[in-house]
């Protein structure tokens, strides 16, 4: 909001709350017959009633204006928090617990939408109020203000007091959440209850489950006990002042001028005690916008802007270079890359094999950009207990080489722009809760026939038609009305229609059977002939046919030959990979 209107909005708040005091004192002044003396009692009751319009017209101007506030706020919020993680290196999600960033949008993101905007209305208002009722008794008894300052500096003073120590209870409550939260996503999340109860574990589970859960009880208990200790002390500050006004009046005021003095001291008293509690309640608020404005605004991100344009046709030959990549996932952990070299020449189909932690799949974070290459679009890191942004050692070595796609050093291009040029075909095949038409073409840009072909090459179409709504028929979630074989299928499917001149495949087939297996490789046969194809293997079968097979080992590419050269050399690793599959 800009500042002009944000004033403009302050001033618009202070006049709605000013009103109601301004009421109190004119209803004193209809029964006085010494007070404007020119106007009748009649005259009187109408300027009564033309306040009392007026609080209600600003009043529903005001809700209207909340309204909208607080709505077009929740979006601002929302969306920033949400591109902000969303373009986060995979390194912040390596460090980061599940919880805390679920934290941010299940538990402090509904704090500022439902309660921020609102609390500071009313905090707003209670502070005229209050005020207002101290003004209203000292226009007719100005020295009251001996007694009514020296009670609005004990309620700051308590108030600065208690604020300090229950912000801090709120923040440590906020923070003791994030570990219930992820203690439950990775119960029901995965084969985590399974694999508790497969492994025996439900007491342990239990034990873990009651430690966070006091973990966060206490800062909780301890923020409560707090707010009836600041009531208590309010109540007292509250008695003085009633008890003041009293003795004043009793002295130096006739009986309608008393009268609302009484009421605006009464007044004044239940404010206080309100006004101490929701002022604190905000000041605890804003550590809910401080965490979410922390995580949407100053996270790390990945690398934007760019260097060089292509042209919409690259890669049209899809040559992939690797020139000297030496690379860790991220500062404090060894290199996974150290010093790899070689280059694809466009259409060939190439195997990547070795044994476990080998390096295979670290080719792929590189190609993607997952981790960067260029020290200077290196992000930040994220310290693991506290969350904050810490600097990496200057000290360390940094990550480097280039990969080349055509000719063309990827680091220099902007990073979506990579990734749209790459297709993948993971592991886990990942399918997202929508249409069948969404999961398949997620661009839009597909046809209907298109797909339907896409469909057929796949040896899909005929379990789709059998759906009732075909295309439009829902994947559920994480894809679980179809089998793992057909989720991996449907994978192959938008890989075909996304039509990129490299294709890659980490370890596609490994949780399918034998017969789908068949299938994917007839596919890539007939689908990726002229494409680029880099297969993470699983089974060394599946690669026997590749242009070329490298063989990876501790971060190092061993060997890189066509697989009939590999064989024939019995030192070979590839070999010796066959050899203890056969034993």
């Amino acid at each position: 909001m800009p500042l002009g209107l944000m004033v403009l909005f302050l001033v618009y708040e202070v006049i709605c709350e000013s009103i109601n005091p301004v009421s109190t004192w004119w209803m004193g002044k209809i029964s006085s017959t010494t007070s404007f003396p020119s106007l009748t009692f009649w005259w009187k009751i109408g300027i009564y009633g033309f306040l009392g319009v007026a609080v209600f017209v600003l009043m529903l101007l005001r809700a209207l204006m909340t309204a909208k506030a607080t709505a077009r706020s929740a979006r601002i919020n929302h969306n920033q928090l949400l591109d902000s993680v969303m373009n986060c290196p995979s390194s912040f999600f390596d460090t980061t617990p599940m919880g805390r960033i679920l934290n941010r949008f299940t538990g402090d993101i509904p704090q500022i939408d439902q309660f921020l905007f609102s609390r500071f209305l009313q905090v707003i208002g209670m502070w005229v109020g209050l005020i207002g009722q101290i003004v209203i008794v000292s226009v007719d008894t100005p020295w009251f203000l001996a007694i009514g300052l020296p009670i609005l500096v004990l309620y700051m003073g308590l108030l600065i007091l208690y604020a300090r120590v229950s912000r801090n209870l709120q923040r440590l409550e906020s923070i003791a959440r994030s570990p219930v939260l992820s203690h439950f996503n990775e119960t029901i999340s995965g084969a985590g209850l399974t694999t508790i109860r497969s492994f025996g574990r439900e007491e342990a589970w239990k034990e873990k489950f009651h430690k966070v859960n006091d973990d966060l009880s206490v800062p909780f208990m301890l923020f409560r006990e707090g707010q009836k200790w600041a009531s208590l002390y309010a109540a007292v500050i509250s008695s003085l002042l009633f008890t003041g006004v009293m003795l004043i009046g009793w002295f130096f005021m006739d009986a309608s001028k008393l009268s609302v003095a009484i009421m605006s001291s009464m007044t004044f008293s239940m404010m206080g005690l309100q006004l101490i509690n929701m002022t604190v309640d905000l000041e605890s608020k804003m550590t809910s916008f401080e965490r979410v404005d922390f995580y949407a605004s100053k996270l790390p991100q990945e690398a934007k802007g760019h260097e060089l344009e292509v042209p919409d046709s690259w890669p049209e030959r899809g040559d992939v270079t690797f020139d000297r990549v030496k690379y860790k996932y991220r500062p404090g952990l060894p290199f996974v890359l150290k010093g790899v070299d070689f280059e694809i020449h466009g259409g060939e189909k190439i195997g990547v094999c070795g044994r476990t932690g080998a390096g295979k799949s670290s080719l792929l974070f590189a190609l993607f950009r997952l981790v960067e290459l260029d020290p200077k679009h290196a992000p930040k890191m994220i310290d693991m207990k506290t969350g904050f942004l810490v600097d990496s050692d200057p000290n360390e070595e940094p990550n480097s080489g280039r990969i080349l796609i055509d000719g063309v050093d990827i680091s220099k291009l902007d990073i979506h722009r990579v990734r749209r040029s790459v297709a993948i075909i993971p592991q886990d095949p990942t399918l997202f809760t929508g249409t069948i038409r969404y999961n398949m073409d997620l661009a839009g840009h597909a046809s209907d026939d298109r797909i339907w072909e896409v469909l057929e090459m796949i040896e899909m179409r005929d379990i789709v038609a059998g759906l009732p709504l075909g295309l439009d028929s829902q994947v559920a979630e994480g894809g679980g009305n179809f089998s793992a074989g057909q989720r991996q299928l449907l994978c192959f499917g938008r890989a075909i229609l996304n039509n990129c001149r490299v294709v890659v495949m980490d370890e596609a087939t490994a949780n399918v059977d034998v017969e789908t297996d068949a299938k994917i490789q007839r596919t890539i046969r007939e689908q990726f002939r002229e494409q680029t194809v880099i297969v993470i293997a699983h089974r060394l079968n599946t690669i026997m046919d590749s242009t070329r097979i490298m063989v990876m080992d501790q971060g190092y590419l061993s060997e890189f030959d066509t697989p009939e050269n590999l064989k024939a050399n019995p030192d070979s690793a590839f070999n010796s990979l066959i050899q203890s599959l056969n034993h």
